[in-house]
């Protein structure tokens, strides 16, 4: 991009002077200080003093937040009549509003056009650049951009910004990408790459100060260590309130093997690490009484926080009581249900795993895709969430039996409409003809909702359409529970997983050897367990705002301002009987060199 390297250009010196400083304005009236007032003073002048005074408004409406009404005020001026210092500026309004609106087209015309040298401080743009990346997908892109860049002033508030919004932007970026991105870098780039794998993987507040600690200290020059971004700096300053946790699960009834899954693996992780949370646990079943009973009992006993319900019905019931307390519910409310300020929703939902799938697709530019589900719940919901946001071509094709998964296969390959043709041309023609059956050739890839069972049917059918060397995307659905025999028959499938199973974490292994976790189909539980004992002391800082992101057993875990805690899984393949994690990266702007946004 011109205007960042004309941005660039200018790191070490003042910008170039405005040719244009020495004309002297139509008018040198005092504007007024307020942006109404601008605007009034606009609408009562006219010309170039018009054009000012709907510049300095609509710059100062931006920095109120206020963006509709300075695309108001940007619409009113006519560019032609600006000098080119103030062209600059009405480019760079241009940009931030509509990178705020999502219009990344008209940002990207905007900043391209942009002399950056014509503002008063380039560093404007050189912001506004990586926000540009980061709309466009590419938040790996918009950190490492803004971690080359060099201001005329090294520290201060400027380097402060800086830091800043590259930790905002690595929180964008997937953690499974982190290690590739680690061995891809070198000096500072890398420095950041290693602090925000040792911040996302620490499971309390403690391992988080002392990791952070042993990182500056062995980088004591580099820019996250002089000035570390605030939010690691309220780890330094910030503890948990919290002094006893209830766990309020199932532990009888229909629904007592989850609870009991949920509850060992909370327990058994909480006693590896209890020195250093600093909290009690109490245990009630919420089969056994009622939700408000138990909430009541809580309260009594001075608990902090609250784990659970695990029921969907019962997460309605203690949102109903507008609880006083932190409560993180392990399921989630109705869409119509509105949560309660100190409620919290962490779940194994499909749209999570819908959602990293979509991604991973769009990332490896796949437009023409091949839709299977069954109609079980989870995949119609799955199938639901991804036809409501898939940008390109979409076939969607039900599978309604397995024993019927080759027909339907063929069907949706376009093989039986094929051979349909193919009996209408010989009756036509009254002779027979060679022919070789063929599946449509317009599928990059295709998406199964299906069960291990299916996907282990789904396989030879593709073979006998020929459309075995299409891309097969699943979701965990698909090998939960598979042995390692079933896993190779499923080679190649691409899988979004629970980062404790992808990344081979050591939590997953020592729980392994006590619950017997290999093959389980209550695996995802066990790793919900996991993530509610990470989250336990943090809850109180995460409804104040302090945490944005971090790297659990069920997904990399983003705090919502809606109360709902999204997942973005593993992207994972199957490859040698197991399921492991992938580093692949977007095929473009992964590195954040300049001209990546082009």
């Amino acid at each position: 991009m011109a205007f960042i390297l004309a941005a660039w250009g200018c790191q070490s010196t003042p910008p170039a002077a405005d040719r244009d400083a020495a004309a002297t304005d139509v008018e040198q009236a005092a504007a007024p200080d307020s942006p109404q007032g601008l605007l009034d003073a606009a609408a009562a002048a006219s010309g170039v003093r018009a054009d000012r005074l709907y510049l300095d408004a609509a710059e100062a409406l931006i920095a109120l937040g206020d963006f509709a009404a300075a695309r108001r005020a940007l619409d009113a001026i006519d560019l032609d009549r600006l000098r080119a210092r103030d062209t600059a500026r009405f480019l760079l309004a241009r940009a931030d509003e509509a990178l705020n609106r999502g219009d990344t087209e008209t940002a990207r015309a905007a900043l391209l056009a942009l002399d950056a040298e014509r503002l008063p401080d380039p560093t404007a743009a050189v912001l506004s650049s990586a926000e540009l990346l980061a709309r466009e997908g590419r938040p790996a892109a918009a950190a490492g951009y803004l971690m080359d860049y060099r201001p005329g002033t090294p520290g201060g508030p400027l380097q402060q910004q800086l830091n800043d919004r590259i930790w905002s932007y690595l929180g964008q970026v997937p953690p499974f990408q982190t290690l590739t991105m680690e061995r891809r870098t070198t000096g500072t780039a890398r420095g950041w790459w290693q602090l925000k794998d040792l911040m996302f993987r620490s499971f309390t507040l403690d391992e988080q100060r002392r990791r952070l600690a042993t990182w500056r200290e062995s980088r004591p020059d580099h820019p996250a260590a002089r000035q570390p971004p605030a939010a690691l700096l309220a780890l330094e300053v910030r503890t948990s309130p919290v002094t006893r946790v209830g766990l309020m699960l199932p532990l009888s009834g229909p629904l007592g093997r989850a609870g009991r899954a949920v509850r060992d693996a909370f327990v058994a992780t909480y006693l590896s690490h209890r020195d250093e949370v600093g909290f009690e646990v109490a245990i009630y079943d919420a089969a056994a009484e009622p939700v408000a009973s138990l909430y009541e009992r809580a309260l009594v006993q001075n608990t902090d926080l609250l784990i659970g319900p695990l029921a969907k019905e019962s997460v309605a019931q203690i949102n109903q009581l507008n609880p006083e307390i932190p409560v993180l519910a392990l399921n989630y409310l109705g869409d119509e249900e509105m949560p309660a300020p100190n409620l919290l929703q962490l779940g194994l939902a499909i749209e999570d795993e819908a959602v990293t799938l979509e991604q991973w697709l769009r990332d490896e530019q796949v437009e023409r895709l091949l839709l299977l589900h069954n109609d079980e719940d989870w995949a119609m919901r799955a199938m639901q969430s991804v036809v409501g946001e898939w940008p390109g071509r979409l076939t969607v094709q039900a599978i309604e039996d397995i024993r019927t998964m080759t027909e339907s296969v063929g069907v949706a390959m376009h093989v039986a409409a094929s051979q349909q043709r193919h009996g209408e041309l010989e009756q036509l023609l009254g002779d027979a003809l060679e022919f070789q059956p063929r599946a449509r050739g317009d599928v990059d890839a295709i998406l199964a909702l299906v069960t291990q069972l299916e996907a282990s049917a789904l396989v030879p059918a593709l073979r006998f359409h020929y459309a075995d060397k299409v891309p097969v995307y699943a979701t965990s659905q698909t090998i939960r529970g598979a042995s390692a025999s079933r896993l190779q028959e499923l080679a190649g499938f691409r899988i979004s997983e629970l980062p404790w199973n992808a990344l081979g974490e050591a939590s997953y292994r020592e729980l392994d050897e006590a619950f017997g976790l290999e093959g389980s189909p209550f695996v995802a539980l066990y790793a919900l367990g996991v993530d509610a004992f990470r989250l336990a002391e943090r809850l109180p800082l995460i409804l104040d705002g302090a945490f944005t992101e971090l790297l659990g057993s069920t997904g990399e875990l983003e705090f919502t301002p809606d109360g709902r805690i999204r997942r973005r899984l593993a992207r994972s393949i199957v490859a040698d009987g197991q399921v492991r994690a992938v580093a692949a990266l977007p095929a473009s702007g992964a590195t954040g060199k300049p001209g990546a946004a082009r």
